[in-house]
């Protein structure tokens, strides 16, 4: 078979795009938060609070633009809101797996720093992060489907009537890595249960525990974020938002499209050879006519 019988055949073979096999992703849902302080964890049978909105802030000790973010995040001054802080990035001491598979999978975000509320709304970037308490206005969570939740001696029981899972964080006042400060509430272990089963042994996460648990009600999936920003386009600052490695190796291309990209490139660089080989065969074929 000639190379340019090869390269047709290759070319023929790639897909067109990864998502024309791909399932529709599955909707995923925030349906309640219930947050457990360490020290009515100490008590027995700890109800723990319900709260109205739950903050998931994305950071890293490496951001510079995140100093700003968590400055305002300290002035925040709402009894209803907590603010749960993960560490995607592997180059932080204190990073967390399960928050980078949140980050990534889940809420599916590609820059640091972002905030996302209630697992509907999203800001991204120093500016944006300004506007938390307007979104935070904005917003009428009214989480439920929890009931009967305490924490017992390390084991925490429930009754749910929403969704399928039971995420569990466990959240530590941790020291940043490089300045003279402090992460108030970074989530620094997590557990996840089936909803159905009503209870689970969290004794790992409420063992030595100088900070908070917090328990969410989720349907898995992906969540589907709408920016919160009165102004989504102004707020976003190219010179400032970093990706997850501070050089994202997130592409911009799906496999699919990639393999075409490159098979393209293949080709251009074989076309002088083939262009030969073709001239060549032509050239035979005159011959054995004479």
């Amino acid at each position: 078979m000639s190379v340019l019988a090869i390269t047709v055949v290759l070319i023929s073979s790639m897909p067109l795009s990864s998502h024309a096999s791909a399932e529709d992703p599955v909707i995923a849902a925030m349906y309640d938060v219930v947050v457990f302080d360490s020290n009515c964890i100490e008590q027995q049978m700890c109800e723990g609070e319900r709260i109205q909105h739950l903050v998931e802030y994305y950071g890293a000790d490496w951001c510079e633009p995140c100093e700003l973010i968590e400055e305002q995040l300290e002035l925040l001054n709402r009894s209803d809101t907590f603010v749960l802080q993960h560490h995607p990035s592997p180059q932080d001491s204190s990073f967390l797996s399960a928050s980078k598979i949140r980050f990534s999978n889940e809420h599916r975000l590609l820059f640091i720093p972002s905030l996302v509320i209630d697992s509907k709304g999203l800001l991204t970037g120093s500016s944006q992060a300004l506007e938390l308490s307007n979104a935070l206005s904005q917003r009428n969570s009214t989480f439920a489907g929890l009931t009967n939740i305490n924490i017992d001696n390390g084991t925490l029981t429930w009754q749910s009537s929403l969704g399928d899972r039971i995420s569990v964080w466990r959240t530590e006042a941790i020291d940043h890595q490089t300045r003279n400060r402090t992460h108030p509430t970074l989530a620094t272990d997590f557990m996840q249960f089936n909803a159905s089963n009503n209870s689970a042994n969290i004794s790992s996460l409420t063992e030595d525990l100088n900070g908070h648990i917090v328990v969410i009600l989720e349907q898995s999936g992906t969540f589907q974020l709408v920016s919160d920003s009165s102004n989504p386009m102004g707020g976003f600052e190219l010179n400032q938002e970093i990706g997850l490695e501070k050089e994202s190796d997130q592409s911009y291309f799906s496999p699919g499209q990639n393999a075409i990209l490159w098979t393209g490139i293949l080709v251009l660089i074989l076309f002088p050879a083939l262009y030969i080989r073709w001239k060549l065969s032509s050239e035979d074929v005159l011959d054995e006519k004479k």
